[in-house]
């Protein structure tokens, strides 16, 4: 970890210090996971206020930064720094922690793929000194707590940047300020809040407004929407584009530098990647097709970065499924989960159906609702049930809501359950042998619930 003072950190922020000057190396805002030395900020939620575990740290942390009066409480052997919002100055003290940095900032958002991207990018780098995003920190509290973790020594800093309505990624790029920038995709996640593609795209795209200059646009060279604008160097990837194609988007990149990194599929687990006349045979260990489109994502960062492709391909090729994004789980009488329950959109959806569909044995589906698509959530939840029925998907289960309507247009195997009892019965009674079932819903359908109990089952 690196040491600040807080009179710099009180300065930077606008805050005003009381007690004594010190060296602090940790800053939280989780009054359970305080350390020694940490400074403890008090951040206002809609549920919690961090004021009200003062007391609860004061053996702990060195330094609390309120917003609140606080002469009451005692401070003789602790500093405090009063701001005027503490949520502002958190913000602000990551943007000073990371302008004191020497590495190598990366910045990846996307509708799909971003933490598979973060995760592979990560172990692409990880023979480095890396701090990347843990877990879902992508937002507004999460980006700035992961500036603030990094350490003195890092080379890299991966951080992944989510947005679920216009308006968010802009003010975190530029607490980031990038020397790298990807966006993996655009669908149609959290299209309640961004009402169409269009405004998707626009969204995703800010990521890449607060380039440093001479950074790099890594940009999926698939998307329709394709809005970044001039003067910056660029990299496409994806499967590979006409000579004239790559022609064009080169001499409308005039004054920046314009590179490709190519894929192409050799068969279900294996890719061939090509950048400036080099190329590489991966087999990797991720299940389905649009996991080619992460690794190449990856890759163009690593390139951009200037890892050798051999070296690459040895870290993909060692890559292991981030957990419940469809990863495998073998059970007894050759019962196999395919847990993608991590999260769901109509895009990832239709991805893990296209992998489910070219497995042999038994087709089972088990699908929860998909949250955040608005006012046309029902035709999205239709729309899966008639895709896993053109894929001659044996079985579609659902439980939830809208899920309803996918069961239903699947039809004559599609089964709706209303409560969690009724479901496991069912999933005890009737799995056969030869099943693989794809378990895949949003966050808050829990679907991991019957991962664990078909897994229970199997001991």
């Amino acid at each position: 970890m690196s040491d600040y003072s807080l009179q710099e950190i009180s300065k930077y922020i606008g805050g005003e210090l009381f007690g004594s000057d010190k060296l602090v190396s940790g800053f939280s805002i989780d009054s359970r996971t305080i350390k020694n030395n940490d400074v403890f900020i008090c951040i206002k939620g809609e549920n919690y206020d961090g004021h009200n575990f003062i007391e609860d740290i004061l053996s702990k942390a060195a330094c609390v930064v309120t917003s609140n009066d606080i002469d009451k409480i005692d401070f003789s052997k602790q500093s405090y720094i009063k701001v005027s919002n503490t949520f502002e100055a958190l913000q602000k003290m990551s943007e000073y922690v990371r302008s004191l940095s020497n590495a190598k900032f990366i910045a990846i958002t996307g509708s799909n793929g971003k933490t598979t991207v973060k995760e592979m990018l990560a172990h692409i780098l990880s023979d480095h000194d890396v701090t990347y995003t843990k877990g879902n920190y992508n937002n507004h509290i999460g980006v700035p707590l992961t500036l603030l973790s990094i350490n003195k020594n890092d080379n890299f800093v991966i951080l992944e940047v989510g947005s679920n309505k216009p308006g968010e990624i802009k003010p975190l790029t530029k607490l980031i300020n990038p020397d790298i920038a990807a966006v993996t995709n655009i669908g149609y996640a959290h299209i309640e809040g961004f009402k169409s593609l269009e405004n998707t795209a626009h969204e995703k795209y800010c990521i890449y407004e607060s380039l440093k200059k001479g950074g790099v646009a890594v940009i999926n060279n698939e998307d329709k929407y394709l809005r970044v604008t001039t003067k910056k160097n660029k990299i496409y990837f994806g499967y590979e584009k006409s000579f004239y194609t790559k022609l064009y988007m080169t001499l409308k990149n005039i004054f920046g530098k314009t590179d490709f990194l190519d894929i192409k599929k050799i068969n279900n687990n294996t890719i061939e990647i090509s950048h400036n006349k080099t190329s590489a045979t991966i087999k990797m260990k991720l299940h389905g097709e649009h996991n080619f489109m992460n690794a190449a994502c990856a890759s163009s960062i690593a390139v951009s970065l200037g890892i050798p492709l051999a070296h690459i391909k040895s870290k993909i090729e060692s890559f292991i499924a981030v957990s419940s994004r469809l990863k495998l789980h073998k059970l007894n009488n050759n019962i196999n989960i395919i847990d993608d329950c991590y999260n769901a959109n109509p895009s990832s959806f239709k991805a893990a159906l296209d992998y489910l569909s070219k497995i042999e044995g038994t087709k089972i589906v088990l699908m929860g609702d998909m949250v955040e698509l608005g006012k046309d959530s029902k035709f999205f939840h239709k729309e899966i049930g008639e895709y896993a029925k053109k894929l001659n998907i044996d079985k579609f289960i659902s439980i939830g809501v809208d899920s309803k309507l996918a069961s239903d247009v699947f039809s004559r195997d599609g089964k709706h359950f209303t409560d969690h009892n009724s479901l496991k019965s069912y999933l005890n009674n009737n799995i056969e042998s030869n099943s693989y079932i794809l378990i895949k819903g949003s966050r808050s359908a829990q679907l991991e619930e019957y991962v664990d109990y078909l897994k229970s089952r199997s001991n």
